[in-house]
């Protein structure tokens, strides 16, 4: 069964142990982790399995009153296509929504199918592309979704 809670500075070297496997191209720091999931206007949640093991990660920048700011999600291969990316979106996205943001923007590889197809589904619509945004050739499609 998998579970759900707000990752916390125990979780940051799986984290970036994970973002590195995940997101070779741009993996953050642990500095860059503790900084986030220390700010009182971002959350980070994170997805575990039977044996507790961190299996998925998202992250949200909610200023409050404005457009927040999906900053990561990421969930191993092995448990892909299970609902756990859509899960841990939803929370952050409640959350967002109780700091009193209006929008959720995010930007995802352009070649992420799997992730793109994910987004739409839950009503987020493609604005641009931005070149080079995760690195040289490595394009980012902007997405926002209105919030309630």
């Amino acid at each position: 069964m998998i579970t759900y809670r707000d990752a916390h500075s125990m979780d940051i070297p799986v984290l970036v142990s994970l973002d590195k496997e995940l997101f070779p191209y741009s993996p953050w720091s642990s500095g860059q982790y503790r900084e986030e999931i220390s700010a009182p206007t971002r959350l980070f949640v994170v997805a575990l399995d039977d044996a507790s093991s961190v299996i998925g990660y998202a992250g949200v920048f909610a200023p409050g009153g404005a457009e927040a700011d999906v900053l990561t999600v990421g969930v191993i291969s092995q448990h892909r296509g299970q609902g756990i990316a859509r899960a841990l979106m939803a929370r952050i996205t409640k959350w967002a929504m109780e700091e009193g943001s209006i929008a959720m923007m995010l930007e995802v590889k352009t070649d992420n199918v799997e992730a793109i197809a994910l987004y739409e589904s839950l009503g987020y619509s493609k604005l641009n592309v931005r070149k080079d945004y995760f690195g040289s050739g490595l394009d980012a499609l902007v997405m926002r979704k209105e919030l309630p």
